[in-house]
C-alpha cells in the first residue's frame, strides 16, 4: 500500500463519530467557547476497551479527532487535561497502539485529514486549508525520498545504485520547495502567526511536553542528516533534530537513530571526488554529486521561502510567541540556511575539480 493509499484510507475513517460535531469546531474557536470544547472533547473520550479494540489506522483517526479540541482548548488557555483529567490516559492509550507520541502530530493534521466537506479545520479559513494542502502534497514526495535514502546509505559513491537513488531524492525532494511557494502565495505570514500558531503550542500531559502539529515535523530534518547534518551541521541543530525526531513516525524514529551517526552524503561524497583518477567509477560518483547538489538547491530555495515567511510571521510587531510552532527560532532557521549553502558550496568545487585525465593509447 503506497503511502497516498494509506493516507486516504485513514481519513475516510471517524471511529469517533465526530464528524458532525467537527464542523462545528471553526465556531466554536470563533466564539471561544471553552464549555461545548471540554464537553465534546470528554464525549468523544474512547473507552480502554475501545482502544483496545480499533485497528491501527482508527486510532490514528481517533488520535487526529481529540487532537482538534487539545489544540483548540489549548488556544484558548485551557489544559485539556486539567479541565478532563481521564482524558489523559485515552491519549496515552492511543499513543502506545501507534507507536507515537501521545498526542496529535503534523501527520494527523494534514495527511491524515479528510478532503472536502469532513476536513478537521481549527478556523475553518481557506488560508488553513492550503497550508493544509501543501504539507499533504508533499509529505508522500518526502517519503519516497527517505526510501531513497535507505540506498544512499547502503551504497558506495561510485556505484550506479548510489548515483540513481541519488537522483531519485533530488527529483523527490523538490516537493518541499513547491509547497513552500504555494504556502508564500496562499497563507499570508500574519494569518499563520495570529489565527493558527496558537492552535499550535505544545502540551504537557502527565508531566512531560509534547510539540503541536507543526510543519517542521515532516522528513526535512531526516533527509538533512542523510545528505548533510549528521556530520557537517550545528549543535543547535542536532538538538533540534534530535526533538523533532520524537514528533515523528516509529520507521522514521528508527532512521533517525541510524542516520544521526556517520559520515553524511556530503562527506562521502567529496571524499570520492578528491580520490585518485582515473578510477572505476568516476562518472557515478559525477552523477552523484549533480544529484546532491541539485538536491542541496531545493534545500536552500526551500530555506529561503521559509525564512521570508518566518520572518515576518515572528517579527516583534506581529508575533505571539517567540519560537515557532515546531520549536525553532528564527536565528535557527538562518543557520540551518547558511550551512546548507556552505554544503552545496563544497561539492560543487569538488566537483569540478574531477575531470578524468587523459590516458595515452599504448602503441
Amino acid at each position: 500500500m503506497s503511502s497516498e493509499e494509506r493516507n486516504e484510507r485513514i481519513g475516510r475513517l471517524d471511529p469517533l463519530r465526530l464528524d458532525d460535531d467537527v464542523r462545528a469546531l471553526p465556531k466554536m474557536n470563533e466564539a471561544g467557547d471553552v464549555p461545548a470544547l471540554v464537553d465534546v472533547l470528554r464525549g468523544a473520550l474512547p473507552s480502554e476497551e475501545s482502544v483496545a479494540a480499533f485497528t491501527v489506522p482508527e486510532c490514528l483517526a481517533a488520535m487526529r479527532d481529540l487532537g482538534m479540541y487539545l489544540g483548540s482548548l489549548k488556544r484558548h488557555g485551557v489544559s485539556a487535561f486539567d479541565a478532563i483529567p481521564e482524558a489523559t490516559r485515552s491519549f496515552e492509550l492511543l499513543g502506545l497502539r501507534t507507536h507515537m507520541i501521545p498526542r496529535d502530530t503534523v501527520y494527523h493534521y494534514t495527511c491524515w485529514n479528510p478532503v472536502g466537506a469532513r476536513e478537521r479545520l481549527y478556523s475553518g479559513h481557506p488560508m488553513e486549508r492550503h497550508l493544509i494542502d501543501a504539507v499533504r502534497r508533499c509529505v508522500p514526495d518526502l517519503a519516497r525520498a527517505v526510501e531513497a535514502g535507505r540506498v544512499l546509505r547502503a551504497e558506495e559513491p561510485g556505484s550506479a545504485a548510489h548515483a540513481d537513488a541519488m537522483a531519485t531524492l533530488a527529483g523527490h525532494i523538490t516537493a518541499a520547495d513547491r509547497a513552500m511557494g504555494r504556502v508564500n502565495a496562499h497563507v499570508t505570514p500574519e494569518f499563520f502567526a495570529l489565527v493558527l500558531r496558537p492552535y499550535f503550542e505544545d502540551v504537557r500531559i502527565a508531566g512531560r511536553r509534547y510539540m503541536g502539529p507543526a510543519a517542521a515535523h515532516v522528513p526535512l530534518f531526516l533527509l538533512d542528516l542523510l545528505l548533510w547534518a549528521s556530520d557537517r551541521g550545528s549543535g543547535q541543530y542536532r538538538g533540534f533534530c534530535h526533538e523533532v525526531a520524537l514528533q515523528t513516525l516509529p520507521d522514521w524514529q528508527e532512521l533517525y537513530a541510524e542516520w544521526t551517526a556517520g559520515p553524511s552524503v556530503t562527506s562521502r561524497v567529496v571524499a570520492a571526488l578528491d580520490g585518485p583518477s582515473p578510477r572505476p567509477g568516476t562518472g557515478h560518483v559525477l552523477a552523484g554529486a549533480e544529484g546532491l547538489r541539485q538536491a542541496l538547491r531545493s534545500l536552500t530555495s526551500f530555506r529561503g521561502k521559509h525564512l521570508v515567511m518566518a520572518r515576518r510571521a515572528y517579527h516583534a510587531e506581529v508575533r505571539l510567541y517567540e519560537l515557532g510552532s515546531g520549536g525553532g527560532s528564527v536565528g535557527l532557521l538562518e543557520e540551518i540556511l547558511a550551512l546548507t549553502r556552505q554544503n552545496g558550496a563544497v561539492v560543487g568545487p569538488a566537483a569540478a575539480r574531477t575531470v578524468p585525465r587523459a590516458t595515452t593509447p599504448k602503441e
